[in-house]
Protein backbone atom coordinates (compact mmCIF):
# COMPACT_ATOMS: atom_id res chain seq x y z
CA UNK A 1 0.00 0.00 0.00
CA UNK A 2 3.17 1.94 0.92
CA UNK A 3 4.18 1.79 -2.62
CA UNK A 4 1.10 2.29 -4.31
CA UNK A 5 0.13 5.59 -2.56
CA UNK A 6 3.85 6.58 -3.31
CA UNK A 7 3.09 6.26 -6.47
CA UNK A 8 -0.01 7.34 -6.70
CA UNK A 9 0.73 11.17 -5.22
CA UNK A 10 3.76 11.30 -7.61
CA UNK A 11 1.73 10.75 -10.64
CA UNK A 12 -0.57 13.36 -9.51
CA UNK A 13 2.34 15.86 -8.51
CA UNK A 14 3.80 15.19 -12.06
CA UNK A 15 0.70 16.36 -14.04
CA UNK A 16 1.02 19.40 -12.76
CA UNK A 17 4.32 20.27 -12.05
CA UNK A 18 5.17 22.33 -15.27
CA UNK A 19 2.65 24.52 -16.69
CA UNK A 20 0.47 24.16 -13.94
CA UNK A 21 -1.93 26.80 -14.96
CA UNK A 22 -2.63 25.37 -18.26
CA UNK A 23 -3.07 21.66 -16.94
CA UNK A 24 -5.91 23.08 -14.50
CA UNK A 25 -8.03 25.25 -17.08
CA UNK A 26 -7.59 21.85 -19.22
CA UNK A 27 -8.75 19.91 -16.08
CA UNK A 28 -11.50 22.63 -15.53
CA UNK A 29 -12.75 22.58 -19.45
CA UNK A 30 -12.86 18.61 -18.94
CA UNK A 31 -15.43 19.06 -15.85
CA UNK A 32 -17.72 21.37 -17.48
CA UNK A 33 -17.56 19.13 -20.65
CA UNK A 34 -18.02 16.36 -18.11
CA UNK A 35 -21.27 18.25 -16.84
CA UNK A 36 -22.83 18.80 -20.70
CA UNK A 37 -22.37 15.56 -21.66
CA UNK A 38 -24.15 14.53 -18.38
CA UNK A 39 -26.64 16.62 -19.18
CA UNK A 40 -27.17 15.74 -22.51
CA UNK A 41 -27.34 12.23 -21.90
CA UNK A 42 -29.84 12.79 -18.81
CA UNK A 43 -31.86 14.73 -21.53
CA UNK A 44 -32.15 11.69 -23.84
CA UNK A 45 -32.69 9.51 -21.12
CA UNK A 46 -35.47 11.75 -20.15
CA UNK A 47 -36.70 11.80 -24.11
CA UNK A 48 -36.34 7.81 -24.87
CA UNK A 49 -38.30 7.58 -21.31
CA UNK A 50 -41.13 9.40 -22.51
CA UNK A 51 -41.39 8.18 -26.31
CA UNK A 52 -40.37 11.34 -28.34
CA UNK A 53 -37.28 9.50 -30.09
CA UNK A 54 -37.27 6.42 -31.90
CA UNK A 55 -34.19 4.99 -29.04
CA UNK A 56 -35.20 3.22 -26.06
CA UNK A 57 -33.72 3.95 -22.71
CA UNK A 58 -31.63 0.69 -23.06
CA UNK A 59 -30.52 1.59 -26.04
CA UNK A 60 -29.17 5.38 -24.83
CA UNK A 61 -27.59 3.99 -22.18
CA UNK A 62 -25.61 0.80 -24.07
CA UNK A 63 -24.72 4.08 -26.49
CA UNK A 64 -23.01 5.77 -23.29
CA UNK A 65 -20.76 2.67 -22.54
CA UNK A 66 -19.69 2.53 -26.03
CA UNK A 67 -18.84 6.14 -26.00
CA UNK A 68 -16.90 5.26 -23.00
CA UNK A 69 -14.88 2.33 -23.97
CA UNK A 70 -14.43 3.52 -27.50
CA UNK A 71 -12.82 6.93 -26.36
CA UNK A 72 -10.80 4.79 -23.58
CA UNK A 73 -9.48 2.95 -26.28
CA UNK A 74 -8.63 5.44 -28.95
CA UNK A 75 -7.12 7.96 -26.82
CA UNK A 76 -4.26 5.60 -26.57
CA UNK A 77 -3.64 5.83 -30.86
CA UNK A 78 -5.20 9.28 -31.83
CA UNK A 79 -3.68 11.61 -32.25
CA UNK A 80 -0.86 9.78 -31.22
CA UNK A 81 0.24 6.60 -29.86
CA UNK A 82 0.92 6.83 -25.80
CA UNK A 83 3.54 4.08 -24.65
CA UNK A 84 2.38 2.34 -21.67
CA UNK A 85 3.90 3.53 -18.68
CA UNK A 86 6.58 1.92 -17.31
CA UNK A 87 5.99 2.69 -13.95
CA UNK A 88 8.35 0.40 -11.96
CA UNK A 89 11.12 -0.82 -13.55
CA UNK A 90 11.83 -4.11 -14.17
CA UNK A 91 15.36 -3.91 -11.96
CA UNK A 92 12.99 -2.92 -8.56
CA UNK A 93 12.76 -5.91 -6.25
CA UNK A 94 9.18 -5.61 -6.74
CA UNK A 95 7.11 -8.96 -7.00
CA UNK A 96 5.37 -9.51 -10.56
CA UNK A 97 2.11 -9.26 -9.16
CA UNK A 98 2.84 -6.10 -6.99
CA UNK A 99 4.32 -4.45 -9.88
CA UNK A 100 1.06 -5.46 -11.80
CA UNK A 101 -0.98 -3.99 -9.53
CA UNK A 102 0.76 -1.00 -8.82
CA UNK A 103 0.35 0.07 -12.18
CA UNK A 104 -2.75 -0.96 -12.74
CA UNK A 105 -4.43 1.46 -9.95
CA UNK A 106 -1.89 3.93 -10.36
CA UNK A 107 -2.80 4.26 -14.11
CA UNK A 108 -6.55 4.79 -13.31
CA UNK A 109 -5.47 8.01 -11.50
CA UNK A 110 -5.22 10.72 -13.80
CA UNK A 111 -7.19 13.98 -14.82
CA UNK A 112 -9.16 11.90 -18.00
CA UNK A 113 -10.38 9.40 -15.35
CA UNK A 114 -11.19 11.82 -13.36
CA UNK A 115 -13.44 13.76 -15.47
CA UNK A 116 -14.86 10.42 -16.79
CA UNK A 117 -15.95 9.32 -13.20
CA UNK A 118 -17.51 13.01 -12.69
CA UNK A 119 -19.12 12.65 -15.81
CA UNK A 120 -20.58 9.01 -14.43
CA UNK A 121 -21.66 11.03 -11.04
CA UNK A 122 -23.46 13.90 -12.87
CA UNK A 123 -25.43 11.82 -15.19
CA UNK A 124 -26.36 9.17 -11.73
CA UNK A 125 -27.67 12.62 -9.89
CA UNK A 126 -29.12 14.26 -13.08
CA UNK A 127 -31.33 11.12 -14.33
CA UNK A 128 -33.80 8.71 -12.46
CA UNK A 129 -33.12 6.43 -15.30
CA UNK A 130 -29.61 5.73 -14.54
CA UNK A 131 -29.47 3.86 -11.17
CA UNK A 132 -26.56 2.93 -8.99
CA UNK A 133 -26.62 -0.67 -10.85
CA UNK A 134 -26.31 1.14 -14.18
CA UNK A 135 -23.48 3.23 -12.67
CA UNK A 136 -21.57 0.45 -11.20
CA UNK A 137 -21.62 -1.38 -14.43
CA UNK A 138 -20.21 1.59 -16.31
CA UNK A 139 -17.48 1.82 -13.67
CA UNK A 140 -16.99 -1.69 -14.78
CA UNK A 141 -17.03 -0.84 -18.71
CA UNK A 142 -14.26 1.82 -17.85
CA UNK A 143 -11.85 -0.87 -16.56
CA UNK A 144 -12.39 -3.27 -19.00
CA UNK A 145 -11.45 -0.61 -22.20
CA UNK A 146 -8.81 0.25 -19.81
CA UNK A 147 -7.63 -3.07 -19.37
CA UNK A 148 -8.00 -3.54 -22.78
CA UNK A 149 -5.72 -0.93 -24.11
CA UNK A 150 -3.28 -2.12 -21.53
CA UNK A 151 -3.39 -5.82 -23.73
CA UNK A 152 -2.55 -3.50 -26.90
CA UNK A 153 0.00 -1.91 -25.63
CA UNK A 154 1.89 -5.15 -24.65
CA UNK A 155 1.15 -6.49 -27.85
CA UNK A 156 3.10 -3.46 -29.70
CA UNK A 157 5.76 -2.93 -27.72
CA UNK A 158 6.73 -6.05 -26.26
CA UNK A 159 7.78 -9.20 -27.89
CA UNK A 160 5.83 -12.02 -26.65
CA UNK A 161 7.01 -16.00 -25.97
CA UNK A 162 3.98 -17.48 -27.89
CA UNK A 163 4.97 -21.10 -26.53
CA UNK A 164 5.27 -20.12 -22.79
CA UNK A 165 2.53 -21.31 -20.14
CA UNK A 166 1.86 -17.63 -19.12
CA UNK A 167 0.46 -17.07 -22.79
CA UNK A 168 -1.37 -20.66 -22.83
CA UNK A 169 -3.01 -19.50 -19.61
CA UNK A 170 -3.64 -15.76 -20.86
CA UNK A 171 -5.59 -17.23 -23.63
CA UNK A 172 -7.53 -19.57 -21.39
CA UNK A 173 -8.48 -16.47 -19.29
CA UNK A 174 -9.23 -13.98 -22.20
CA UNK A 175 -11.49 -17.23 -23.65
CA UNK A 176 -13.11 -17.20 -20.20
CA UNK A 177 -13.93 -13.45 -20.62
CA UNK A 178 -15.23 -13.78 -23.85
CA UNK A 179 -17.71 -16.79 -22.74
CA UNK A 180 -19.50 -14.77 -20.11
CA UNK A 181 -19.44 -12.00 -21.84
CA UNK A 182 -20.63 -13.63 -25.49
CA UNK A 183 -24.57 -13.57 -24.19
CA UNK A 184 -24.61 -10.18 -22.58
CA UNK A 185 -21.90 -8.32 -23.09
CA UNK A 186 -20.65 -5.43 -20.31
CA UNK A 187 -22.34 -2.47 -22.54
CA UNK A 188 -25.80 -3.65 -22.86
CA UNK A 189 -27.62 -2.21 -19.53
CA UNK A 190 -27.88 -4.84 -16.71
CA UNK A 191 -30.94 -5.20 -15.61
CA UNK A 192 -30.85 -7.50 -12.38
CA UNK A 193 -27.63 -7.08 -9.71
CA UNK A 194 -26.63 -11.14 -10.46
CA UNK A 195 -25.80 -10.09 -14.15
CA UNK A 196 -23.27 -7.21 -12.41
CA UNK A 197 -21.85 -10.16 -9.97
CA UNK A 198 -21.27 -11.91 -13.79
CA UNK A 199 -19.96 -8.89 -15.25
CA UNK A 200 -17.52 -8.60 -12.18
CA UNK A 201 -16.47 -12.16 -12.67
CA UNK A 202 -15.22 -11.58 -16.54
CA UNK A 203 -13.31 -8.39 -15.74
CA UNK A 204 -11.54 -10.86 -12.92
CA UNK A 205 -10.66 -13.25 -15.55
CA UNK A 206 -9.81 -10.45 -18.12
CA UNK A 207 -7.58 -8.89 -15.34
CA UNK A 208 -5.71 -12.09 -14.69
CA UNK A 209 -5.42 -12.75 -18.39
CA UNK A 210 -3.52 -9.48 -18.72
CA UNK A 211 -1.50 -9.98 -15.98
CA UNK A 212 -0.20 -13.69 -17.80
CA UNK A 213 0.17 -11.86 -20.95
CA UNK A 214 2.46 -9.39 -19.12
CA UNK A 215 4.43 -12.09 -17.85
CA UNK A 216 4.81 -14.09 -21.38
CA UNK A 217 6.15 -10.95 -22.68
CA UNK A 218 10.28 -10.59 -23.02
CA UNK A 219 11.50 -7.31 -22.28
CA UNK A 220 11.90 -4.59 -24.77
CA UNK A 221 14.70 -5.42 -27.17
CA UNK A 222 17.62 -2.82 -26.60
CA UNK A 223 18.32 -0.12 -29.33
CA UNK A 224 20.44 -1.81 -32.23
CA UNK A 225 21.28 -0.29 -35.74
CA UNK A 226 21.95 -2.37 -38.31
CA UNK A 227 24.70 -0.57 -40.63
CA UNK A 228 25.01 -1.08 -44.12
CA UNK A 229 28.18 -0.34 -46.45
CA UNK A 230 25.27 -0.92 -49.81
CA UNK A 231 25.31 2.34 -51.71
CA UNK A 232 21.97 1.17 -53.32
CA UNK A 233 20.28 0.61 -50.05
CA UNK A 234 18.37 3.51 -49.56
CA UNK A 235 19.28 6.03 -46.76
CA UNK A 236 15.32 7.12 -45.72
CA UNK A 237 14.82 3.33 -45.39
CA UNK A 238 17.30 2.76 -43.03
CA UNK A 239 16.30 5.85 -41.08
CA UNK A 240 12.75 4.82 -41.06
CA UNK A 241 13.90 0.59 -40.20
CA UNK A 242 16.60 1.34 -37.60
CA UNK A 243 15.04 4.37 -35.46
CA UNK A 244 12.46 1.28 -33.06
CA UNK A 245 10.47 4.17 -31.34
CA UNK A 246 9.32 5.91 -34.64
CA UNK A 247 8.94 3.21 -36.63
CA UNK A 248 6.51 1.50 -33.93
CA UNK A 249 4.67 4.29 -33.86
CA UNK A 250 3.98 4.83 -37.88
CA UNK A 251 3.61 1.09 -37.82
CA UNK A 252 0.51 0.97 -35.30
CA UNK A 253 -0.39 4.29 -36.81
CA UNK A 254 -0.59 2.97 -40.43
CA UNK A 255 -2.37 -0.78 -39.41
CA UNK A 256 -4.63 1.53 -37.55
CA UNK A 257 -5.30 3.19 -40.89
CA UNK A 258 -5.81 0.41 -42.28
CA UNK A 259 -8.14 -1.05 -39.91
CA UNK A 260 -10.63 2.21 -40.54
CA UNK A 261 -10.15 1.68 -44.09
CA UNK A 262 -11.06 -2.44 -43.83
CA UNK A 263 -14.09 -1.96 -41.69
CA UNK A 264 -15.28 0.99 -44.45
CA UNK A 265 -14.31 -1.94 -47.36
CA UNK A 266 -16.14 -4.39 -45.35
CA UNK A 267 -19.78 -2.36 -45.23
CA UNK A 268 -19.31 -2.01 -48.40
CA UNK A 269 -19.07 -5.33 -49.18
CA UNK A 270 -21.90 -6.36 -47.02
CA UNK A 271 -24.37 -3.33 -47.58
CA UNK A 272 -23.24 -1.31 -50.63
CA UNK A 273 -23.05 2.10 -48.56
CA UNK A 274 -19.73 3.23 -47.59
CA UNK A 275 -18.78 3.56 -43.72
CA UNK A 276 -17.05 7.02 -44.32
CA UNK A 277 -20.45 8.39 -45.75
CA UNK A 278 -22.08 7.68 -42.58
CA UNK A 279 -19.10 9.11 -40.27
CA UNK A 280 -17.68 11.66 -42.08
CA UNK A 281 -14.52 11.84 -39.52
CA UNK A 282 -13.21 8.57 -40.58
CA UNK A 283 -12.41 10.61 -43.65
CA UNK A 284 -9.33 11.81 -41.90
CA UNK A 285 -8.11 8.41 -42.51
CA UNK A 286 -8.24 8.84 -45.77
CA UNK A 287 -5.52 11.53 -46.12
CA UNK A 288 -2.15 11.11 -44.59
CA UNK A 289 -2.94 12.91 -41.37
CA UNK A 290 -2.15 9.77 -39.29
CA UNK A 291 1.58 9.52 -40.62
CA UNK A 292 2.18 13.07 -39.51
CA UNK A 293 0.26 13.38 -36.24
CA UNK A 294 2.23 10.07 -34.56
CA UNK A 295 5.99 11.18 -35.44
CA UNK A 296 6.10 14.11 -38.22
CA UNK A 297 4.77 16.57 -36.52
CA UNK A 298 7.46 16.44 -34.39
CA UNK A 299 10.51 15.24 -36.60
CA UNK A 300 13.62 16.46 -34.66
CA UNK A 301 12.59 14.94 -31.45
CA UNK A 302 12.77 11.03 -32.91
CA UNK A 303 15.24 11.99 -35.28
CA UNK A 304 17.68 14.43 -32.84
CA UNK A 305 20.91 13.02 -33.56
CA UNK A 306 19.89 13.98 -37.60
CA UNK A 307 19.03 17.28 -36.81
CA UNK A 308 22.45 17.84 -34.77
CA UNK A 309 24.34 16.08 -37.67
CA UNK A 310 22.94 18.49 -40.56
CA UNK A 311 23.33 21.51 -37.84
CA UNK A 312 27.27 20.83 -36.76
CA UNK A 313 28.04 19.71 -40.61
CA UNK A 314 26.56 22.97 -42.61
CA UNK A 315 23.17 24.39 -40.72
CA UNK A 316 21.78 25.05 -43.93
CA UNK A 317 18.13 25.17 -43.97
CA UNK A 318 18.15 23.39 -47.68
CA UNK A 319 20.03 20.28 -45.81
CA UNK A 320 17.39 20.54 -43.30
CA UNK A 321 14.67 20.26 -45.77
CA UNK A 322 16.39 17.52 -47.43
CA UNK A 323 17.10 15.03 -44.72
CA UNK A 324 13.34 15.98 -43.74
CA UNK A 325 11.96 14.79 -46.97
CA UNK A 326 14.70 11.63 -46.04
CA UNK A 327 13.23 10.37 -43.13
CA UNK A 328 9.21 11.29 -44.94
CA UNK A 329 9.19 9.71 -48.12
CA UNK A 330 9.24 5.77 -47.02
CA UNK A 331 6.51 5.98 -44.48
CA UNK A 332 4.19 8.58 -47.06
CA UNK A 333 4.98 5.76 -50.11
CA UNK A 334 3.75 3.15 -47.62
CA UNK A 335 0.62 5.30 -46.54
CA UNK A 336 0.10 6.63 -50.28
CA UNK A 337 0.00 2.74 -51.38
CA UNK A 338 -2.45 1.70 -48.54
CA UNK A 339 -4.72 4.51 -49.83
CA UNK A 340 -4.84 3.86 -53.48
CA UNK A 341 -5.39 0.65 -52.90
CA UNK A 342 -8.49 1.28 -51.15
CA UNK A 343 -9.43 3.70 -53.33
CA UNK A 344 -9.01 1.66 -56.32
CA UNK A 345 -10.71 -1.20 -55.11
CA UNK A 346 -13.49 0.04 -53.00
CA UNK A 347 -13.86 3.80 -53.32
CA UNK A 348 -13.34 3.89 -57.32
CA UNK A 349 -16.14 6.51 -57.41
CA UNK A 350 -14.29 8.98 -55.41
CA UNK A 351 -10.58 8.06 -56.89
CA UNK A 352 -10.62 11.36 -58.36
CA UNK A 353 -11.27 13.22 -54.68
CA UNK A 354 -8.74 11.31 -52.97
CA UNK A 355 -5.82 11.75 -55.20
CA UNK A 356 -6.58 15.22 -55.29
CA UNK A 357 -7.11 15.77 -51.38
CA UNK A 358 -4.07 13.60 -50.53
CA UNK A 359 -2.04 15.88 -52.91
CA UNK A 360 -2.77 18.36 -51.24
CA UNK A 361 -2.57 16.85 -47.80
CA UNK A 362 0.99 16.07 -48.24
CA UNK A 363 1.37 20.02 -49.42
CA UNK A 364 0.23 21.21 -46.38
CA UNK A 365 1.20 18.62 -43.69
CA UNK A 366 4.46 18.56 -45.20
CA UNK A 367 5.31 22.14 -44.13
CA UNK A 368 2.89 22.16 -41.09
CA UNK A 369 4.92 19.33 -39.69
CA UNK A 370 8.22 21.09 -40.00
CA UNK A 371 6.79 24.04 -38.61
CA UNK A 372 5.56 22.52 -35.97
CA UNK A 373 8.95 20.46 -35.32
CA UNK A 374 11.02 24.24 -35.17
CA UNK A 375 8.35 26.12 -33.17
CA UNK A 376 6.76 23.37 -30.74
CA UNK A 377 9.43 20.69 -30.33
CA UNK A 378 8.30 17.92 -27.93
CA UNK A 379 11.54 15.84 -25.97
CA UNK A 380 10.66 12.04 -27.17
CA UNK A 381 11.34 9.94 -23.73
CA UNK A 382 9.90 7.23 -22.58
CA UNK A 383 10.53 9.11 -18.82
CA UNK A 384 8.60 7.81 -15.67
CA UNK A 385 5.18 8.83 -15.33
CA UNK A 386 5.40 10.89 -18.61
CA UNK A 387 2.04 12.65 -19.31
CA UNK A 388 2.63 14.84 -22.57
CA UNK A 389 2.46 13.31 -25.63
CA UNK A 390 5.24 12.62 -28.53
CA UNK A 391 4.03 16.25 -30.58
CA UNK A 392 2.92 19.24 -29.77
CA UNK A 393 -1.01 18.64 -29.00
CA UNK A 394 -1.82 21.76 -30.63
CA UNK A 395 -0.05 21.53 -34.18
CA UNK A 396 -1.89 18.08 -33.87
CA UNK A 397 -5.37 19.92 -34.00
CA UNK A 398 -4.61 22.62 -36.31
CA UNK A 399 -3.46 19.72 -38.43
CA UNK A 400 -6.89 17.86 -38.04
CA UNK A 401 -8.17 21.03 -38.70
CA UNK A 402 -6.37 22.13 -41.84
CA UNK A 403 -7.21 18.03 -43.36
CA UNK A 404 -11.18 18.86 -42.52
CA UNK A 405 -11.05 22.06 -44.63
CA UNK A 406 -9.45 19.76 -48.06
CA UNK A 407 -12.99 17.74 -47.48
CA UNK A 408 -14.83 20.87 -48.46
CA UNK A 409 -15.20 19.51 -52.13
CA UNK A 410 -17.68 16.73 -51.28
CA UNK A 411 -19.75 19.36 -50.38
CA UNK A 412 -19.33 21.00 -53.80
CA UNK A 413 -16.61 20.53 -56.60
CA UNK A 414 -16.08 24.30 -56.29
CA UNK A 415 -15.39 24.29 -52.76
CA UNK A 416 -12.28 22.62 -54.71
CA UNK A 417 -10.56 26.42 -54.69
CA UNK A 418 -9.85 26.41 -51.46
CA UNK A 419 -6.98 24.02 -52.00
CA UNK A 420 -4.59 26.90 -52.96
CA UNK A 421 -5.95 29.18 -50.21
CA UNK A 422 -4.50 26.17 -47.55
CA UNK A 423 -1.70 25.15 -49.23
CA UNK A 424 -0.35 28.83 -49.97
CA UNK A 425 -1.10 29.40 -46.04
CA UNK A 426 0.83 26.67 -45.04
CA UNK A 427 4.13 27.83 -47.59
CA UNK A 428 3.94 30.88 -46.30
CA UNK A 429 3.92 30.00 -42.54
CA UNK A 430 7.03 27.77 -43.57
CA UNK A 431 8.67 30.23 -45.17
CA UNK A 432 8.49 32.37 -42.39
CA UNK A 433 9.51 30.04 -39.62
CA UNK A 434 12.55 29.15 -41.78
CA UNK A 435 13.77 32.94 -41.76
CA UNK A 436 13.41 32.47 -38.02
CA UNK A 437 15.37 29.58 -37.66
CA UNK A 438 18.80 30.66 -36.54
CA UNK A 439 16.69 31.47 -33.42
CA UNK A 440 14.35 28.70 -33.20
CA UNK A 441 17.39 26.35 -33.62
CA UNK A 442 18.78 27.25 -29.99
CA UNK A 443 15.17 26.14 -28.64
CA UNK A 444 15.48 22.85 -30.58
CA UNK A 445 18.95 21.83 -28.64
CA UNK A 446 18.13 22.98 -25.33
CA UNK A 447 14.67 20.81 -25.56
CA UNK A 448 16.09 17.84 -27.33
CA UNK A 449 19.50 17.60 -25.29
CA UNK A 450 18.92 19.50 -21.88
CA UNK A 451 19.55 16.24 -20.33
CA UNK A 452 22.85 15.35 -21.54
CA UNK A 453 24.34 19.57 -21.17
Amino acid sequence: MDLIAFSCRARINSFFRQKRLQRLLLLSVGLVAAGVYAWLFSFLLQQAAEGSTRLGVDQVLEYANLFMLAIIILKGFFPAYVPKANLVPQLYPVPPLQRFRVELIVELVSPFYFVLLNFLLLLFMMSPFYTLLHLLQSVLVILTAHVTLRSLQVFIERRIRWRSANFYSAAVMAGAFIALQARAPMFYPASEWLLLVAHMAALGFFITSNFLLEKAAAEPRRKAVNYSSSAHRSLGWRLFKNHKQAKQMLIFGLVFKAFILGADALAVEKKGQHLLDEVMTLWLFVGPLVVFSYVFNNIWGFYRNLWLTVERSSGSVKDLLAVTWMALRVPLLIDAVLTFVYAALFNHEDVFFVVMMYAASVLVLAPLGVVASIVSPKMVSGGLFSFSAKASYLFNFIAIGLACLLFLPLIHPLLYLVYPVVIGGAIFALVAVLKEYPTYKYRLFETHFKNEV
